[in-house]
């Protein structure tokens, strides 16, 4: 009588124990997936400061996005490539690239100058 107590709990505890390790095998590779993809963007909004020589702070609404750019990276203001330097706060910048970790790695920036109420470009 003990041993058929035994056959019926060890197949129940072997299927147990596959399905947990086929559960922890599968999880790295489903968190790798999620950890890879990025979602592209594009954000319209306003240039705040430059953080750095590469990268700058930008509000959309209420939000604000860190933007980091490469070499790589396509920044246009008035349809002339420009350096990062030359945004001014203030300055309406779309960003396009994508989405990581909340910060923007650019693939583009186009810049309008912010024009004053005279209709000048600020300084």
């Amino acid at each position: 009588m003990h041993s058929r107590k035994l056959f019926r709990a060890v197949p129940f505890a072997l299927a147990l124990g596959l399905s947990s390790a086929a559960a922890v095998a599968a999880a790295p590779a489903s968190q790798a997936e999620v950890a890879n993809t990025a979602m592209h963007v594009t954000k319209a909004g306003t240039f705040e400061k430059a953080i750095s020589s590469t990268s700058f702070k930008m509000t959309v609404g209420m939000k604000s996005y860190e933007v980091k750019t490469d070499s790589m990276t396509h920044l246009t203001a008035d349809g002339k490539n420009v350096k990062l330097a030359s945004l001014k706060k203030g300055d309406h910048v779309t960003v396009k690239g994508e989405l990581e970790m909340g910060s923007i790695v650019a693939t583009s920036v186009v810049a309008q100058p912010h024009m004053s109420s005279t209709g000048d470009a600020a300084d």
